[in-house]
This record gives structure tokens, C-alpha cells and sequence, in this order.
């Protein structure tokens, strides 16, 4: 049996499962960026899924900041501002990345 899930499992699929009814109420109305919407919802789903597989909190989060990052970047095709944040965010999940695996490594 497993334990309960990570907060960042729970947070990333109320917020995911928030963005496809969104997504589903643009569609209804005639909107194309339903679009847009559909596709950074489904990303939340996906860094949930990574969030509730991943056992280490060390290599959960740079995994999520690049997976949140891919998302702001295709959202950002619509939306300017969110593609150059979500470049950042990448860049950000890198340098968490880098500083755990040197972080790992002093600790052996």
C-alpha cells in the first residue's frame, strides 16, 4: 500500500484538472486558445504523475521545474511573457539539477 501523496502531486493535479475544464468551457465558447489551455493542463497532470513516482524530494523538483517550464513555454506561444518566464523556469530546474547531483556527490 502506498503513503499519502506528495503535496506537489495534489497541487499540480487540482491545477492540471483546473486548466482542461477551462480548457473545455474556451472550446464550448468558441475560442481557439482552448487550445493553449488544454495543452499546459495536461502538462500539470504530467508533473503530478512525475510528482507521485519520483521517491526522492531531490530529484522530484528539478524534474517538475522543467516539466512546468515546458508547459509555460507552449502556453507562452500564445502569451509572450509566459515563454520567456518559462525559459527562465528551465534554466532555473538546470542549476536545481546541477546543484543536487554535485550535492549528491560530496556526500558519498
Amino acid at each position: 500500500m502506498r503513503g499519502p501523496s506528495p503535496l506537489s502531486a495534489v497541487v499540480f493535479a487540482v491545477l492540471g484538472a483546473f486548466l482542461l475544464v477551462s480548457a473545455l468551457a474556451l472550446g464550448i465558447l468558441g475560442s481557439f486558445a482552448y487550445i493553449a489551455v488544454a495543452s499546459v493542463g495536461m502538462f500539470f497532470i504530467a508533473a503530478a504523475l512525475i510528482a507521485q513516482a519520483t521517491s526522492s524530494a531531490a530529484s522530484r523538483a528539478p524534474a517538475l521545474l522543467a516539466l512546468s517550464a515546458i508547459a509555460l513555454i507552449v502556453f507562452g506561444l500564445t502569451a509572450s511573457s509566459f515563454f520567456y518566464l518559462g525559459w527562465g523556469l528551465l534554466a532555473g530546474a538546470a542549476i536545481v539539477a546541477v546543484l543536487n547531483g554535485r550535492r549528491a556527490g560530496t556526500q558519498r
